[in-house]
């Protein structure tokens, strides 16, 4: 999880963080392996972006989404400098969760995917997955997913652990985005927004955003 010196505000050096991932995402317009190829690994020794550039092409929509989860983020005053390793780490939680809820086949990460979104949106829940698997994260999908992970028992399927792996994430990497979660959350709300407000806003912003 991350410690408190790692979320301390940062605006300045968040905003190149920022404009940085955006240049180079879009540039390479790279993010997901290739629909019908296995996911590659992300070492946590290895550059996320590193990792970005040898997976396969994919729509914008991946990419865009991917730059308004760490917009928001940015927003609520939490990322850490650019290019320090709990940054690196932020980056590749937020892909590799992305990829493998999108990619995986693993029972017990379509289960786990399945019933956070049942458990959270009930009704929506079926409109709300085909949605991300169009266009990868949403508000609702992020929040349904960081609820479902912060259960009691929701990490004892060594199913689970075992799917993530083949990630190369884990809960550590998901009790970052929780924590993310949590902080943007709070911030927001002292700013009179929330981050399902926040984060529509960022993603109209991005690549592959819906024209309405």
């Amino acid at each position: 999880m991350l410690t408190a010196s790692e979320c301390l505000p940062h605006r300045t050096q968040s905003r190149r963080l920022h404009v940085h991932l955006g240049v180079l995402l879009l540039t390479l317009g790279m993010l997901l392996p290739a629909q019908g190829q296995s996911a590659s690994p992300v070492a946590d020794s290895e550059s996320p972006l590193h990792a970005i550039a040898q997976s396969g092409r994919t729509s914008s929509v991946y990419i865009g989404s991917v730059m308004a989860m760490l917009a928001t983020f940015e927003d609520a005053g939490i990322l850490p400098p650019e290019g320090t390793p709990p940054a690196n780490r932020i980056i590749k939680a937020v892909i590799q969760f992305q990829s493998a809820f999108l990619k995986s086949d693993h029972p017990a990460i379509r289960r786990f995917f399945a019933d956070a979104h049942q458990a959270t949106l009930g009704s929506r829940a079926e409109e709300v997955e085909a949605a991300f698997r169009l266009s990868g994260w949403s508000a609702d999908t992020f929040e349904a997913v960081i609820a479902a992970g912060q259960q009691d028992n929701a990490w004892n399927s060594d199913g689970l652990n075992e799917g993530f792996r083949a990630f190369n994430i884990g809960k550590q990497d998901f009790d970052i985005l929780a924590e993310l979660y949590r902080q943007s959350s709070s911030a927001f709300s002292t700013q009179g927004t929330s981050f399902q407000q926040v984060y529509a806003q960022r993603r109209r912003e991005m690549p592959g955003a819906k024209t309405e």
